[in-house]
């Protein structure tokens, strides 16, 4: 240790030892400063500060020297505190230890004999205090380690994506929540644990071997897998260390499911698309051929008719457009309710009304019952209109002919309702669990027969939950069907 970095505090109440010592002390290029007693010694040692060791008289007035050395201690443990006495025993010497000192110099000494216990003491101390720093630090760097292993984890579990981690043993080593959610075995397994163990997945599974047991790098594997109802797209890429060696695998995992049922709506409007306008555009051209070319005479009540089965045609056409465009207009943010007190029983009389002849020519009863009085509700009349017209419209149409149609409008609490019933061919239990579906038409011969987009009755249901009401579907094969529609009164 450097000497001229050291102060050293000598109390003793001779004068001569002070004086010989600070001498030695001064020569060998140390800082040195005296005090006469113990108290002296102790009130230097506070007002002054910044002794690396002091040497202290065993026996002195006012403050002994052992005393003296535990008050040191107290204020600074790394002091290197040494006993001068002229009565150098075991049990001094044990004592004096006792109290913190690092060691004791017996009076008389020559320079030798008072050098080297300071300079071995003062060693002494230069070691414990770089211990010290390296020991706190270690724990500062411990502690942002764990600092950043506690981020880390927050984020990983914070994500709303799986995510697996495995050693090369194929240990499962981490996971974070939303893993725990799509792979249950492995939520609750003590880390680390075998793979084969908690992850099901055959398919998983393969991939991480594969990812671990991968030659060229880097590597990111992707596959889709299933995992229980639910598609996930998989990442998996092997962790490397600096030296190339990989030391494991990550996989993230993403739910798909939703993309993947998008995906098969998107091809099945392609398909409903092409067939729904195909079919309607040839009918519609197909009479206006007819007509135009006159290779059929001249029969103005026939043409009549067919102009009347095109302008059908071209209503299906125009329906399809409005409803594509009330559905993207929903998907995208952009529709709009303007939402007032309204007379429910009204708008729903209009529409029926506006279905009496089409219900007339299939010779089938269309009724309207309101019961009671009925209070207003706050919605969007449009919408309204929409709403009971396309349930009233799927009436009539899957209603045989000399059928019936009744609608009944009635206050039921909190809610007016609007129920919407038929006795047509009805519904089997999953064609009524998918009735709300976009695009999705039940699929028989009589249904084969009757124009429709499949999207009308999700329509219905995104517009009555906009009003913040509800719709029930009651129906059986052969059976009719019912659709009742509660809305909340404008009070």
């Amino acid at each position: 240790m450097n000497a001229e970095a050291c102060r050293i505090m000598v109390v003793d109440d001779e004068f001569g030892i002070r004086e010989g010592c600070r001498k030695i002390l001064v020569s060998e290029g140390y800082e040195v400063e005296t005090a006469e007693d113990g108290a002296a010694g102790l009130e230097l040692f506070k007002t002054r500060g910044g002794f690396a060791a002091a040497l202290v008289d065993l026996k002195m007035p006012r403050m002994g020297g052992m005393e003296l050395v535990e008050q040191i201690q107290k204020h600074d443990e790394d002091v290197v505190t040494l006993v001068i006495t002229a009565y150098a025993t075991i049990d001094t010497a044990v004592e004096a230890t006792k109290r913190g000192a690092y060691g004791y110099i017996p009076k008389p000494f020559t320079p030798d004999e008072l050098l080297l216990p300071v300079r071995k003491g003062l060693e002494k101390r230069a070691l414990s205090i770089e211990t010290k720093r390296l020991r706190e630090e270690r724990e500062k760097r411990l502690l942002e380690v764990a600092f950043e292993r506690s981020k880390s984890n927050t984020i990983i579990n914070c994500m709303a994506d799986g995510v697996l981690v495995i050693n090369r043993e194929k240990q499962l080593v981490l996971r974070n929540v939303a893993a725990a959610r799509v792979i249950p075995g492995c939520a609750d397994a003590p880390l680390p644990a075998s793979l084969d163990g908690v992850v099901d997945s055959a398919e998983l599974r393969t991939l991480l071997a594969e990812t671990l047991a991968a030659e060229s790098r880097p590597l990111i594997a992707a596959k889709e897998i299933g995992l229980g109802k639910c598609t996930y797209m998989v990442n998996a890429s092997p962790v490397i260390d600096p030296n190339g060696d990989i030391l494991g695998a990550v996989a993230v995992l993403r739910d798909i499911t939703a993309l993947k049922r998008l995906e098969v709506a998107k091809s099945m409007f392609v398909s409903m698309v092409a067939h729904e306008i195909k079919n309607p555009l040839a009918a519609i051209e197909g009479y206006l051929n007819v007509i135009l070319s006159g290779v059929a005479g001249e029969d103005p009540q026939r043409d009549r008719s067919m102009m009347r089965r095109a302008l059908v045609r071209a209503a299906t056409l125009r329906t399809m457009v409005s409803e594509l465009m009330n559905l993207t207009a929903m998907e995208t943010g952009h529709f709009t309710l303007k939402r007032s007190p309204l007379d429910i029983g009204t708008v729903v009389a209009l529409v029926v009304d506006s279905y009496k002849e089409r219900a007339q020519e299939k010779e089938i009863e269309l009724s309207v019952a309101c019961n009671g009085t009925v209070e207003q509700v706050l919605a969007d009349k449009d919408a309204m209109i929409c709403t009971f017209t396309n349930l009233i419209d799927n009436a009539v149409k899957y209603t045989p002919e000399k059928g019936h149609v009744g609608v009944r409008v009635h206050h039921d609490g909190i809610y007016v309702t609007v129920s919407v019933r038929d006795d047509g061919i009805g519904m089997t239990p999953d064609e009524r669990d998918r009735a709300f579906d976009e695009f999705f038409r039940a699929k028989n011969e009589y249904t084969a027969r009757i124009p429709g987009t499949g999207l009308g009755l999700s329509l219905v249901k995104r517009l009555v939950e906009m009003h913040q009401g509800k719709i029930a579907l009651r129906t059986a094969p052969g059976q009719g069907s019912e659709f009742v529609v509660s809305l909340p009164t404008a009070g």
